[in-house]
């Protein structure tokens, strides 16, 4: 796949980093780079890959965190159109079943269970019941489809609506144009499923030492690997379990004990050790043997009794799974489920997990995953380019996600400098200790006074939606657009649309869906206000994650408290500028993003927030008229 990187009208720099990239490649499996929002970190990212793959062999899997980044690769691609690569977006089932979707309405399921549910209806199809599944048909290996995959590149959502305006299946449609493409797009999650990941290489006929990966956004890939890795049973499960059980039948697991009694042993051991552990905390960290011990000593169970309850408790699952198959629904279980998660709880690593008891979903046992590097290592069996506008410090991700081998390099600002302002304000804080009635009163005046009169495009993240409601409930006008916990993506987008619209200003959380990977090119967001340090909350996990780090690299503050702090603020600040015309201003309104200097070196005191916002657009607007 020959390109010729200088016909794309690329930037000196964008050129460097690519020869970089491909250089590095050559001599090692991975590459890290950070750049800074708006200098084409998709195109430099896909043409290094490009170039990386001439005469090589190989395949390109791009992964990206959520669908907005899908579609701006493949804006890429559209513009390249170099007709050698054969692009195709895939997702999961989930979101590419339409029988699925027409058939359940009980919520999200497992990979599993839909891949068993796909694979049963299939086979119905190909022994003559064709309502089995009317999607799946003859049109899915069309070479029709195929051409219309490879030759429009269609997004996920346009590939669904084709799907169901010409009655075939998106998803296998896609899984069957797999053996063609030499160009992937897919989720993160999608990947780092491991089961679900080789079935996918499989279907690809590509093997992990056969791909070049390109992790967009790839400072998110140590909470992706961590919320992958972990696990949590909580009363919710086990009582959708006992209803489940109850439903087929309550079976006898051993003598004198059906499934419901072991789902209520389970239930009460959690709530005792939540009672005789917690007090008034929300979490608390205990021993992973807390929960068998405290168990079998409540109920006079030997540890042999115990491991065989779970064992016919799988079972059981196992029955029920087939059972809902058989009826034509997914093969999902909670019993199932419930069985594997006590199954992974006695064999979890206790140097890389923590246990953790909290009052969340009705009370809970979570195993989390405090190294993500664990679950990383299947990816450093390819080539990897990490790309991201906020790596920095690149020593503290590359340690934490095991990629220490990398070489890396960091593409300096590139835009006018006068065009972005960073300043913080010494007089608010968000910490706990000082946000009380004074404190917040003092940070709504000062965000009421700031968008009252910097009639510009903003967004006002807050720390947490707490603080946001707090903040909020203290009354502002109209014309405030909240993101809320829970919103749907088809209404988040409908709300970032209008607020595009102009004259609107929205508050948002910190780490949130608009903090990342939305884009507001232009005029569309031009004030930027951190209400308060986006510290990460000081529970149970963060202190393991803490001790973890400090026990490993001797930094645990620096790895577990700065580095996701600063990543986060970066964030915030590079949805500004995406080109050298864009202006904007970041407003921080705490007093310790002085801490943050080192890692913000533009970062400036400002003593009066209003009369310097007001002097930075004045200033812009004169400076942009001559």
């Amino acid at each position: 796949m020959i390109v010729l990187v200088e016909k794309y009208g690329l930037r000196d720099y964008q050129k460097s980093i690519i020869e970089f990239v491909v250089d590095e490649l050559r001599k090692r499996q991975s590459v890290a780079i950070e750049s800074p929002t708006g200098s084409g970190k998709t195109i430099m990212s896909l043409l290094s890959a490009i170039r990386s793959n001439e005469n090589q062999g190989k395949k390109i899997l791009y992964l990206t965190r959520t669908n907005s980044q899908q579609e701006q690769v493949i804006a890429e691609l559209r513009s390249i159109g170099n007709r050698e690569i054969k692009a195709v977006v895939i997702q999961g089932r989930g979101n590419m079943c339409p029988l699925y979707r027409e058939l359940e309405n009980e919520g999200e399921f497992d990979s599993e269970s839909l891949s068993r549910f796909c694979s049963m209806r299939k086979k119905k199809v190909m022994e003559g019941d064709k309502e089995a599944c009317h999607y799946f048909n003859w049109k899915v290996r069309d070479p029709t489809t195929s051409q219309y995959l490879f030759s429009q590149l269609p997004t996920a959502e346009e590939f669904y609506a084709y799907g169901k305006e010409n009655l075939l299946c998106p998803y296998e449609s896609v899984k069957f144009s797999l053996k063609e493409a030499n160009l992937v797009i897919a989720p993160y999650a999608f990947f780092l499923n491991y089961g679900v990941a080789n079935r996918f290489l499989s279907h690809w006929g590509v093997s992990r030492e056969e791909l070049i990966i390109i992790l967009d956004e790839a400072h998110n890939l140590p909470d992706l690997a961590r919320n992958a890795s972990s696990f949590r049973i909580s009363i919710n499960l086990i009582n959708s379990a006992e209803k489940e059980s109850l439903d087929y039948g309550d079976i006898e697991l051993m003598e004198r004990i059906r499934s419901t009694d072991l789902m209520e042993m389970l239930r009460n051991t959690i709530m005792d050790l939540i009672r005789d552990r917690m007090g008034e905390k929300e979490e608390v960290r205990i021993k992973f043997q807390d929960l068998r011990e405290n168990m079998m000593i409540a109920n006079s169970m030997s540890s042999e009794k115990y491991n065989n309850l779970i064992t016919y408790l799988s079972i059981f699952g196992e029955f029920i799974a087939e059972e809902k198959e058989k009826k034509g629904h997914v093969p999902r279980s909670s019993v199932f489920t419930l069985s594997n998660y006590l199954m992974s709880w006695e064999t979890v690593d206790e140097e890389k997990f923590v246990a953790v008891l909290s009052r969340q979903r009705n009370g809970q046992v979570e195993a989390f995953c405090m190294d993500p590097s664990v679950l990383l290592i299947p990816l450093r069996e390819s080539k990897t380019i990490h790309m991201s506008g906020t790596l920095s410090p690149i020593d503290v991700y590359l340690n934490v996600t095991g990629f220490q081998d990398s070489s890396s390099k960091v593409i300096p600002y590139m835009f006018p400098r006068d065009h972005l302002s960073v300043m913080y304000y010494d007089g608010t804080t968000t910490k706990y200790d000082e946000f009380d009635a004074t404190g917040a009163s003092r940070l709504y005046e000062q965000i009421k006074s700031l968008i009252s009169e910097i009639r510009r495009n903003t967004i006002v993240f807050f720390p947490s939606y707490n603080v946001l409601q707090r903040i909020y409930s203290m009354g502002f006008p109209s014309r405030i657009m909240v993101e809320e916990r829970g919103k749907t993506q088809s209404d988040l987008m409908d709300m970032i649309s209008n607020f595009r619209k102009g004259g609107r200003t929205l508050f948002a959380v910190s780490g949130g869906r608009i903090a990342e990977g939305m884009n507001f090119p232009g005029n569309q967001l031009e004030f930027v206000i951190i209400a308060g340090i986006p510290y990460p909350r000081p529970d149970a996990k963060q202190d393991s994650i803490y001790r973890y780090y400090d026990r490993v690299f001797r930094k645990g503050w620096e790895y577990a408290v700065t580095y996701p702090t600063v990543i986060k603020i970066k964030q915030e600040i590079g949805r500004l500028i995406r080109n050298e015309n864009d202006i904007g201003m970041a407003m921080i309104l705490d007093k310790r993003a002085r801490y943050f200097k080192k890692y913000i070196p533009e970062m400036k005191l400002s003593q009066d927030p209003l009369k310097d916002s007001m002097d930075f657009f004045r200033n812009i607007s004169g400076i942009n008229s001559t």
